[in-house]
């Protein structure tokens, strides 16, 4: 009897996969609205806001949502939690991604919804979760496997908007330095989903043991930020002191073709390196160690033309230091592909370009365009980018002056590996230079700010970005802003630092606990409900393991069907049944 129901109900769920879909019922339009309204505040987080209590809240918001209600245990179908996943994640992508307007009609909305649709299956996953035991448990792992995802394809992933990026100055952000990352987006969901089991709990029962579990949850929710008060930071004040200056040059805005303008970018780079030249000889300024420019302060090749490397070694020269020029490298003859390279300039008659590092993770559709014989014939305004850059290899890890640097380019500190790699490789400063010149104005180069000072307490080193346009800073390892430059602004930092040789937990860990985080959601949201539901199924045909929750077939353990529910018309005829059968 038990395996004909179990027919019938699989049958009856193929049937409502499969069937037509119709107009959709007032509860999922609310639902999709709320799901709407929830992502897009996510982005309150982050910069250039930063209201990072905003992060577990939406976390607990979206929890809900996939949730049937606050009062029972069951969680919605795959299918619910699918659409709410998608809502919520086109309300926060398209918002994240709003700088993306700067390239155009359709960029921004490409991007959102490419991104959106990782939350179909992140949906999917924390409604099927929400069911079982410990569900904030493994619903904070969900959201690390989601980004675990969303940060490596396709095309080597866009790692923007992870929940731990919203933390670069919360009680959550000393925890970067145990875990990385992935533990921070870790807490801060566990966080967000404690506080929503706490509402289910007081939902479904108001009596003192109920209210007591719900403080427990409530309680739990508020340790965990406050953990980090107890992790011990790298001290600004430990190291050997470097001085070390960054070179803002600023990126005309209109009335230059591309020639001009690579012509303009250089030369004001060039300019404002003499500038901090002539404060040194005036005392003005103390000469520094080293001396750093931005990713593309020159967007004309060193190599290929004698004018623009006589140029680079005058301000060199001039400024008496070596300096870590970036600069935009043929990568072939006919000049169709180029590289983002870093390259140590040192000063006199035997300087010149020496060491260098390219670029490794590169952006598509920013820095080389997928498909490019397919999209440019559909869409014809991806002819205007006449060349793709391509990776390089190796670590970034450079010596200036006899300063060990771990260096990676603008974009690339938002990838875990690459500033790992750079670090462990021996980088005793974490430098990125970063050319966000497009971006001005849209809060982006605010964003990638916070990944900076994120990435400083996490790998425990002074962090500088040197930006063409800005945003230029200095970060102390506690991820504190100690000197920043404004949009759209020439100028020069110069600042002390110091350097650091030691290594953070989350730089031993590396990758782990991401690995273990997202590999245990999703052993959760696909192998431990399946392998629970079929355990269920089996003790209810095994009359020597059945016990009252399984008189009707998938019911969930220790849980009988309420007296006077919709079940109740169900459970007569298969009570009748067993009766007939033992007379």
């Amino acid at each position: 009897m038990a395996n004909v129901d179990e027919a019938g109900a699989a049958g009856t769920r193929r049937r409502r996969w499969l069937r037509r879909p119709g107009r959709p019922s007032a509860e999922a339009v609310r639902l999709a609205a709320l799901a709407l309204l929830a992502g897009a505040a996510l982005n309150l987080a982050f910069a250039p806001v930063g209201w990072w209590p905003v992060a577990p809240l939406a976390v607990a918001a979206f929890s809900a949502m996939v949730c049937v209600d606050g009062r029972e245990t069951g969680g919605r179908t795959g299918r619910r939690g699918m659409l709410i996943g998608f809502w919520f994640g086109t309300g926060f992508c398209w918002v994240m991604f709003q700088w993306l307007r700067v390239f155009g009609p359709g960029a921004q909305e490409a991007v959102g919804v490419i991104e959106s649709l990782y939350f179909i299956p992140f949906g999917w996953g924390m409604a099927r979760v929400s069911v079982m035991r410990f569900a904030p448990l493994w619903q904070a792992c969900l959201w690390v496997a989601e980004e675990f995802g969303r940060s490596r394809w396709p095309f080597g992933g866009f790692s923007w908007g992870r929940l731990a990026f919203s933390q670069p100055d919360s009680p959550f952000t000393p925890l970067a330095a145990v875990g990385g990352a992935p533990l921070v987006t870790f807490l801060v969901a566990l966080s967000g989903t404690l506080l929503w089991r706490a509402v289910v709990i007081l939902r479904r029962d108001r009596q003192a043991a109920a209210i007591r579990w719900a403080a427990l949850m409530v309680v739990g929710a508020l340790a965990i930020p406050a953990a980090g008060f107890a992790v011990p930071l790298q001290s600004p004040d430990t190291g050997t002191p470097v001085r070390i200056a960054l070179i803002q040059g600023n990126v005309p805005r209109v009335g230059f073709g591309r020639a001009e303008q690579e012509a303009a970018v250089l030369d004001n780079h060039v300019k404002e390196t003499e500038v901090l030249a002539a404060d040194i000889r005036s005392g003005k300024a103390v000469k520094p160690d080293v001396v750093v420019w931005p990713e593309n302060g020159s967007d004309m090749d060193p190599y290929s033309d004698p004018g623009v490397a006589a140029e680079i070694q005058q301000a060199v020269d001039d400024v008496g230091v070596p300096v870590l020029v970036g600069a935009v490298i043929n990568a072939n003859s006919a000049g169709t592909n180029v590289l983002n390279r870093l390259i140590v300039w040192t000063p006199g008659p035997g300087g010149g370009m020496g060491a260098t590092y390219d670029k490794t993770h590169l952006v598509p559709f920013g820095e080389y365009l997928p498909f490019r014989g397919v999209l440019t014939k559909m869409i014809t305004r991806f002819n205007m980018i006449p060349r793709d850059f391509v990776p390089g290899h190796g670590k970034g890890v450079l010596t200036l002056g006899g300063v060990t640097v771990a260096a990676v380019i603008c974009f690339e500190v938002a990838y875990d590996d690459v500033v790992r790699n750079a670090v462990n490789g021996g980088g005793q400063v974490l430098l990125v230079p970063s050319n966000n010149a497009s971006y001005m104005g849209t809060g982006q180069t605010y964003q990638q700010l916070a990944i900076a000072r994120f990435r400083a307490v996490e790998h425990g080193r002074w962090t500088m970005e040197a930006a063409t346009s800005g945003v230029s800073a200095v970060i102390d390892p506690q991820g504190k802003i100690l000197a920043q430059t404004g949009e759209y602004q020439a100028r020069y930092l110069d600042m002390q630092v110091r350097r650091n040789t030691s290594i953070t937990l989350a730089d031993r860990l590396g990758a782990w606990p991401e690995y273990v985080f997202a590999l245990l959601g999703l052993l959760a949201a696909i192998g431990l409900s399946g392998a629970a539901t079929t355990l269920r199924r089996t003790r209810a045909l095994i009359p020597a393991l059945r016990t009252p929750a399984d008189t009707l077939p998938g019911t969930p353990d220790g849980e009988g069907v309420p007296s006077g529910s919709a079940n109740d018309a169900d459970l007569q005829p298969v009570q009748t049944a067993v009766k007939g059968r033992a007379r």
